[in-house]
């Protein structure tokens, strides 16, 4: 369906319009098929349609049609979570460091919550090396949205790594299990 619907709304899409509304679906829709294409581990069309809906993003600048918040932003976020979810670890989190992000124009603290999530998801996929960055990214998630990030059984999951792999006893570490109440 989503590859049927960027087909039909594509032609419509007129970057120099004033409504930007076709645009932005298309984008979102490309988004989407980046997700699907990432938990089929279709990584090449993952990135095809990652790349699809920044094109989109960067032509229409920070949008918020149908209330998607669709923009560079949101690509940037979306980038990182499908990161994640492919398992790019480091690499993903490096790219992330050179996008525009600007989460203040999502207007929500769950998305930026959800964005520091996924960076410390992305820095634990190293199984070391960066868990102390991991650490404060989880740490920032909690601060940030801590009714969303405590009752994760991720993030539980990945406090509890992130833990075990501790070659000594860290305060964040102590302070984020005594938050999650672990």
């Amino acid at each position: 369906m989503l590859s049927q619907g960027i087909d039909n709304l594509t032609p419509v899409v007129h970057l120099s319009a004033v409504d930007t509304l076709p645009a932005e679906l298309v984008g979102m829709m490309h988004l989407q098929q980046a997700r699907t294409a990432a938990r089929e581990r279709r990584a090449d069309d993952t990135h095809a349609h990652l790349d699809e809906a920044a094109k989109l993003a960067e032509r229409v600048g920070e949008c918020n049609g149908m209330r998607q918040h669709f923009g560079p932003t949101n690509v940037a976020a979306w980038r990182v979570s499908i990161g994640v979810e492919l398992a790019e670890g480091a690499h993903a989190y490096e790219h992330a460091r050179t996008l525009p992000i600007d989460i203040d124009v999502l207007g929500s603290r769950e998305r930026p919550s959800s964005l520091h999530f996924d960076l410390a998801r992305l820095l634990a996929q190293e199984e070391g090396p960066r868990d102390g960055d991991a650490i404060r990214h989880l740490d920032t998630a909690d601060r940030i949205a801590p009714q969303r990030i405590r009752n994760d059984p991720i993030a539980r999951e990945l406090l509890l790594a992130l833990d075990r792999r501790a070659p000594r006893r860290v305060w964040e570490l102590d302070s984020l299990r005594n938050r999650f109440g672990i």
